[in-house]
């Protein structure tokens, strides 16, 4: 199931500070640290403009200076949602292209616990019909075999191992890391909260609001999205 981990927070008082620039003239400086004290005005309004709700009223633009990496863990059926938004940058992600021999021999279960066991046992059996035509091919190619031969090899070898891919399940997780914003992730914990899929969002949610200063200038919280499990 989803796993996020390794959470960095970047730009964080730049933002904070930027908010101000409609109202400033002349030079400006973003770069100084931002008083989070209840005490400071400044620090009230980017509250306030923060957990704005309102369409098209643009007030929580500064959210998206605060930028966020991490590293995720993901089940294929989660991939299509969360691709859907367009400031979620895929830095890099593990790959069933390069790496499905590792996934297959290191004595890992990359499954989510609602793939079957005769599933898995499906990708097994796969892999090893493609593993085998990858052997048998080295071998007919270490023997000088004629190209002939070679080319119908070559064709069961790529047939085994597009039949193999295209029969991983759903629930096969992998990591990959990420770079988005605040002000991304604000929308997404609207518009995911107690999804269908829930225990996969309701957890990215959750590790949304233990970033830091999150919750404050979204004013996002487990109650006010009325967060529930099944």
């Amino acid at each position: 199931m989803v796993e996020i981990k390794n959470i960095e927070v970047f730009g964080l008082d730049r933002a904070l500070n930027a908010k101000g620039n409609s109202f400033s003239v002349g030079d400006i400086d973003t770069r100084a640290p931002f008083d989070k004290s209840d005490s400071n005005r400044q620090w009230k309004i980017a509250k306030t403009l923060g957990s704005n709700k309102e369409p098209h009223q643009s007030h929580d633009a500064f959210l998206k200076g605060i930028l966020v990496a991490f590293d995720i863990k993901y089940e294929q059926a989660f991939t299509p949602e969360l691709q859907r938004y367009h400031f979620f940058e895929i830095v890099m992600s593990q790959s069933t292209m390069h790496s499905l021999k590792k996934f297959m021999e290191n004595g890992l279960d990359p499954y989510s616990k609602y793939v079957t066991q005769e599933s898995k046992d499906q990708v097994r059996r796969l892999y090893e019909i493609y593993d085998k035509n990858t052997a048998d091919y080295k071998n007919l190619e270490n023997s000088g075999a004629e190209e002939s031969i070679l080319k119908a090899k070559r064709r069961e070898v790529y047939e085994s191992f597009m039949t193999l891919r295209h029969n991983i399940p759903g629930g096969f997780e992998m990591w990959e890391t990420i770079t988005t914003n605040y002000l991304q992730l604000k929308t997404i914990c609207i518009q995911r909260t107690n999804h269908r899929q829930r225990e996969d969002w309701n957890a990215f949610i959750r590790a949304c609001l233990a970033m830091p200063q999150f919750s404050e200038l979204t004013g996002l919280t487990e109650d006010s999205l009325g967060l529930t499990d099944i």
